[in-house]
């Protein structure tokens, strides 16, 4: 996808751990064979238990099952992650997905209700990018 540089001078984020980019149902948190490996190893299980428990299979894709209120699985009770350090490149490029920065209007009208768009920390275009790309 094709951005308009909008953003060219960046855009202030800082995270305000609320978890409300992990909240609701009808999403998907895609993950990819390294970073299921990688929760397998933290979790102390193989990789075929770990994908059996808390892995489904979208179009050939794979997501992270939702908690019954349709969460992410892995949020705690007060709303952060469980596996912060694990967590896959789409949480850790939050907010810097296409259907957010994909507009001025858009990021303004602040899909998620994210509480840390649009203060704190300026982050550069470069690095927003960098963030799209991984998407």
């Amino acid at each position: 996808m094709k951005y308009m540089n909008w953003f060219m001078e960046g855009l202030k984020f800082s995270c305000q751990g609320c978890g409300k980019c992990c909240l609701g149902p009808g999403g998907y948190v895609w993950v990819n064979e390294e970073e299921i490996d990688n929760f397998a190893k933290r979790l102390q299980m193989t990789k075929k238990a770990f994908m059996k428990k808390y892995i489904r299979n979208v179009k050939g894709r794979y997501s992270l099952i939702d908690n019954i209120h349709g969460d992410c699985i892995f949020m705690n009770e007060t709303g952060g992650c469980k596996y912060y350090e694990e967590r896959p490149s789409q949480c850790r490029t939050f907010p810097w997905w296409p259907e957010i920065v994909g507009s001025r209007e858009i990021w303004e009208s602040n899909p998620y209700n994210c509480p840390g768009i649009g203060i704190g920390e300026l982050h550069s275009e470069e690095k927003i990018l960098e963030g799209l790309k991984d998407q």
